[in-house]
C-alpha cells in the first residue's frame, strides 16, 4: 500500500536533463572511488521482513498531513504527501508500515519504509512541505530515528525554503550499524530560525545506487543541542582583483569594469544552488556567491564564440573553499541544449589560496572535452565544501594570447597610507624628496625611462641588469617601519631591491616574481638593518632580469588600527543632554548596543581609560530603546564621535516609532539617514547633525532605533564614543 504521494510536480525534460548535468557534475567533487568501495556489496544485507500493512478498522487510519516539525512526526496514523527526485532510471515508493523491527530504541507500531531500485541518481531523495516555518530559536537538533541496511552510509538532511529554493541549508549523518535502529542527530542553529518550511531527505547520498535498497525511518522530533554559536563571518576582499592587461581588442568579456561586456543572460540560474550578490570593493564590481554548491551563468540569447581565444580568464577569491570548479559547456552547432551535440569540460582548482585573490588564466585547450566552442552557453561555478564556502568573482573574460600585453594598461593601485606617515621617493600620490636622480652613471645596461600608464607617471627599466637611485642627500628611514614597492613585468624572473648607506653598506631583498599584474610589496626595514645605516640611507638599487615597471616607492610607518586616545570630552552642560553613551553624563537605559538582526561584532573597549563601542566586521548594527524610547522633540541636534582606520562611507540612521510606540504598528513611523562620504581617517570624527538635517525624521518623541552602517560592507571597523542628543 502506497500511502506517501508523488504530486506530479516535474520540471520540463529540458530543465532536468540540465540539472542533471549540473548536480553531476558537483557530485564528481563528492564522490571518490574510496568512498564506493567502503560500501558493502548488495549481498551484504538482507531487507529485514515487512509485516502486512495494519487493516482497516485498527487502531487508527492513515490520513494524509501537513506536519508541524516542533509537534515531532511520529507517522503513527499520518504522514505529508511526498515528492520524489532523481529518478532517472529507476523508481521509488514510500510506504507507511508496521515497525519490521521494534526492538531497542524503536517500539512503536508503525514507521516509514522508503525503498529504491537500481538506477536511481546518487544524489536521489524526496521532500515534503511543513505547516510553517521551523523555529530553530529553542531547539536546534533534527533527530530521526534510522533503520540502514548498512553502516557507514550517508543520511543528508535539508530544510529549504518552499518559495525559493536558494535558500536553504543542509546537515548530514553517517548511520554506524546495519539492520538496526538507532538515531541520527543533525543540529542547526538559531541563525535559520524562519527561513524553511520544506524537508527534503537523501538515504546513501552519494552511494552506490545500484541495486535495490529499503530504509526505514521513524519519529522526526526536535532536541536540545545544535550549533548555538553562530559561526563567524568568512570575511571579504578589501582590495579589488587585479586589473587586467589583455588588449581590449583580444578579449570577449562576460563580467570586468575593464573592458565592455558582451550580454549575459543570467548570473545565476533558476536551476543553482547558490545565493548571488552584486558587491562592489573600491568602486569595482564583483560578484558574491555565498552557501556555494553550483551555480550556473548563461548567454543562450547570445552564446560565445571562442573559437579564436586561447585561454578563459577568472579571478577568484575565497576565505573558506578547498575547491573549486569551473565548466564550460558548448551547445554545438545546432545552438539548443540537448540537441546531441552538446560538449563540455569541467576543470577542477584543489586548495586554492585563501583571503587573496587567485588570477587563473587556463588555456581552452585544457578544457579537453570542449571540442567546439563557437555555441558557448553557460559557465558553471562550483565549490567545495559544498554550502559552506563563499566565492567573489571579477574579471570574467576569454581572450587570445597575443593581446597580452608586454606594459600595464592600468596604473598601480592608489596608496593609502596618510602622507604624515610617509617618505616618498617616487610616487603621485604624495610629495616626494627632492633633486632625486633616478638614473645615474653606473655602467649598467639598463634603460631607464618614465612612462604614462592611465594617467600615473611610472618608472621604467627595459632590459634591466642593474639601476640605482641616487638621493640628493642622505634619508633618514629609522623613524619609519616599511618600505613599499609597486612592480609589474611581463618577463621578469627576477628582482631584487637593495637600500645602500654610505660605506657602502647594502644588503639585497629578493621578491616573489608574478608575471601580468601589478603586484605590492611592503617589505619590513628589518631586512635591511642589519647591515644598513637607516639614519644613513644614500642609494637605492634594483637588479634582476626582463622589463620592470615601478610605481609608489616609498618608506612608511603603517597607521594605526585603533585610536591611542579618547575622543574629545563634550562640553555640552548635562541638563541639556539626553545621553545615551558617554562617560562625560548619565546614560538613559538602552536595550542593547548590537540588536539581533545586526551584522557586526560588538566589543566594549577603554581608550586612554574611556568606554568605547567597537564594531568590527561592520555591515550595520541596530541600537534600540525600544522598551524606553527617547523624546527628543526638545533637543536640537544628535551627537556622535567617531574613529576609522579603513571606512570610505558611515552612515547614521535615526527611527522613530511614532505616536503608538510600536513597530510598523500603525503606519506612524518614520526615519531618516545621514551618510558621511570618504571621512578623515586614523583621528576622532565629532559629528554634531542638526536634527533637522534628518528631513524624514518628521517626529522626534519616539526614537526607537539608531543604526550605524557603511561601507565597505562587512569589513570595515568604527569606534563610537558620546552618543547623545542635546539643545
Amino acid at each position: 500500500m502506497n500511502k506517501f504521494k508523488n504530486n506530479g510536480n516535474r520540471p520540463s525534460p529540458r530543465l532536468q536533463f540540465l540539472s542533471l548535468l549540473l548536480v553531476l557534475g558537483t557530485l564528481a567533487v563528492l564522490i571518490s572511488c574510496e568512498n564506493e568501495d567502503d560500501l558493502p556489496p548488495p549481498s551484504a544485507y538482507v531487507k529485514p521482513p515487512s509485516e502486512p500493512e495494519p487493516e482497516p478498522g485498527g487502531d487508527c487510519v492513515f490520513s494524509t498531513i501537513v506536519p508541524e516539525i516542533a509537534d515531532g512526526i511520529d507517522f503513527e496514523c499520518g504522514g505529508p504527501e511526498v515528492t520524489f527526485f532523481g529518478e532517472k532510471d529507476g523508481s521509488f515508493t514510500v510506504n507507511y508500515i508496521e515497525n519490521p523491527d521494534p526492538s531497542g530504541i524503536n517500539t512503536s507500531e508503525r514507521v516509514v519504509e522508503y525503498n529504491q531500485t537500481e538506477g536511481v541518481e546518487p544524489w536521489a531523495g524526496f521532500f515534503f512541505d511543513l505547516a510553517s516555518k521551523v523555529d530553530f530559536s529553542e531547539l536546534q537538533t533534527i533527530k530521526i530515528k534510522v533503520y540502514s541496511p548498512a553502516a557507514d552510509q550517508n543520511v543528508l538532511l535539508k530544510f529549504e525554503d518552499s518559495a525559493d529554493g536558494s535558500i536553504s541549508k543542509e546537515v548530514q549523518s553517517i548511520t554506524t550499524v546495519a539492520n538496526e535502529w538507532e538515531e541520527l542527530s543533525f543540529a542547526f542553529s538559531p541563525s535559520d530560525t524562519d527561513k524553511f518550511d520544506r524537508l527534503v531527505l537523501f538515504f546513501n547520498f552519494n552511494g552506490d545506487k545500484g541495486a535495490a535498497t529499503t530504509h526505514y525511518f521513524d519519529d522526526i522530533v526536535m532536541s536540545e543541542g545544535g550549533t548555538t554559536e553562530e559561526p563567524g563571518e568568512t570575511g571579504e576582499p578589501t582590495s579589488p582583483a587585479p586589473a587586467p592587461t589583455v588588449d581590449p581588442l583580444e578579449v570577449i568579456s562576460l563580467f570586468s569594469d575593464a573592458y565592455t561586456n558582451v550580454p549575459v543572460d543570467t548570473w545565476r540560474t533558476d536551476w543553482s544552488d547558490a545565493t548571488l550578490e552584486d558587491i562592489t570593493i573600491e568602486g569595482n564590481a564583483v560578484k558574491k556567491y555565498s552557501a556555494l554548491s553550483f551555480v550556473g551563468a548563461e548567454t543562450v540569447s547570445n552564446q560565445i564564440d571562442a573559437t579564436d581565444m586561447t585561454h578563459f580568464h577568472t579571478d577568484i577569491w575565497t576565505a573558506d573553499a578547498t575547491e573549486f570548479r569551473i565548466k564550460l559547456v558548448d551547445f554545438g552547432a545546432d545552438a539548443a541544449f540537448g540537441g546531441g551535440d552538446d560538449v563540455e569540460h569541467e576543470i577542477v582548482i584543489e586548495n586554492p589560496a585563501q583571503e587573496e585573490w587567485v588570477s587563473l588564466s587556463i588555456p581552452l585547450s585544457d578544457f579537453a572535452g570542449l571540442t567546439t566552442r563557437a555555441n558557448i552557453a553557460q559557465l558553471i561555478f562550483v565549490g567545495a565544501p559544498s554550502k559552506q564556502n563563499t566565492i567573489f568573482v571579477d574579471n570574467v573574460y576569454f581572450y587570445d594570447e597575443a593581446g597580452v600585453s608586454t606594459e600595464p594598461i592600468s596604473g598601480a593601485p592608489t596608496p593609502t597610507v596618510p602622507e604624515a606617515s610617509v617618505i616618498s621617493v617616487f610616487s603621485d600620490a604624495y610629495t616626494d624628496v627632492a633633486g632625486t636622480d633616478f638614473n645615474p652613471n653606473w655602467g649598467q645596461s639598463t634603460l631607464v625611462s618614465q612612462v604614462d600608464i592611465a594617467g600615473n607617471s611610472t618608472l621604467k627599466y627595459e632590459n634591466l641588469n642593474y639601476q640605482g637611485t641616487q638621493f640628493a642627500s642622505p634619508l633618514d628611514v629609522s623613524g619609519m617601519t616599511m618600505v613599499h614597492v609597486d612592480y609589474w613585468t611581463a618577463d621578469s624572473s627576477s628582482l631584487n631591491l637593495s637600500l645602500i648607506s654610505t660605506g657602502p653598506a647594502e644588503t639585497p631583498y629578493a621578491f616573489d616574481i608574478s608575471n601580468g599584474e601589478w603586484v605590492s610589496v611592503d617589505i619590513p626595514l628589518t631586512e635591511f638593518s642589519s647591515v644598513v645605516d637607516l639614519t644613513d640611507v644614500i642609494q637605492l638599487k634594483f637588479d634582476g632580469n626582463g622589463t620592470i615597471f615601478l610605481d609608489n616607492i616609498y618608506f612608511f610607518t603603517p597607521p594605526p588600527t585603533e585610536p591611542s586616545a579618547a575622543a574629545t570630552a563634550p562640553t555640552v552642560p548635562e541638563a541639556d543632554v539626553i545621553s545615551m553613551f558617554s562617560n562625560a553624563y548619565t546614560n538613559v537605559p538602552v536595550d542593547t548596543w548590537r540588536t539581533d538582526w545586526s551584522v557586526a561584532t560588538l566589543e566594549d573597549v577603554t581608550v586612554d581609560g574611556d568606554d568605547v563601542k567597537k564594531y568590527s566586521g561592520l555591515n550595520f548594527v541596530g541600537i534600540e530603546t525600544v522598551a524606553n524610547q527617547i523624546d527628543a522633540t526638545e533637543m536640537t541636534h544628535f551627537h556622535t564621535d567617531i574613529w576609522t582606520a579603513d571606512a570610505t562611507q558611515i552612515r547614521i540612521k535615526l527611527v522613530d516609532f511614532g505616536a503608538n510606540g510600536a513597530f510598523d504598528g500603525g503606519g506612524d513611523d518614520v526615519e531618516h539617514e545621514i551618510s558621511i562620504e570618504n571621512p578623515e581617517q586614523y583621528t576622532w570624527i565629532s559629528l554634531d547633525i542638526p536634527l533637522t538635517d534628518f528631513t524624514g525624521l518628521t517626529t522626534k518623541a519616539n526614537i526607537a532605533q539608531l543604526i550605524y552602517a557603511g561601507m565597505p560592507a562587512g569589513s570595515m571597523t568604527l569606534f563610537v564614543d558620546n552618543v547623545y542628543f542635546h539643545k
